[in-house]
């Protein structure tokens, strides 16, 4: 069940606020692009950085979501490797760069 928040949504996912348009199969998607860099234990002394690009938008827009499909964000293609449904209308989708 989707909590109402529609509204609040549609501000948070609205391009002229904080989001974009992304290429998703033949369409589009608006959503909120994050590419993080974050510490990793790569298991050494040293501490390695890595990107860890993800992208959150409507559960509904992407509700045929599947492993091996891409999006293309500011012209570079990412594979979807995983995504997560949060119960609240919203879903988040971790990307690896193709």
């Amino acid at each position: 069940m989707a909590i109402a928040f529609a509204d609040d949504l549609d501000t948070i996912l609205s391009v002229e606020e904080f989001a974009q348009t992304v290429t998703y199969g033949a369409g589009t998607l608006k959503g909120i692009f994050d590419n993080e860099t974050v510490p990793m234990d790569a298991g050494g002394t040293a501490m390695v950085h890595q990107e860890q690009p993800r992208f959150t938008c409507r559960t509904t827009d992407v509700s045929s979501i599947a492993s091996g499909q891409t999006l293309i964000i500011d012209s570079i293609t990412y594979n979807i490797i995983a995504w997560l449904h949060d119960g609240t209308g919203v879903t988040t989708i971790q990307l690896e760069k193709q």
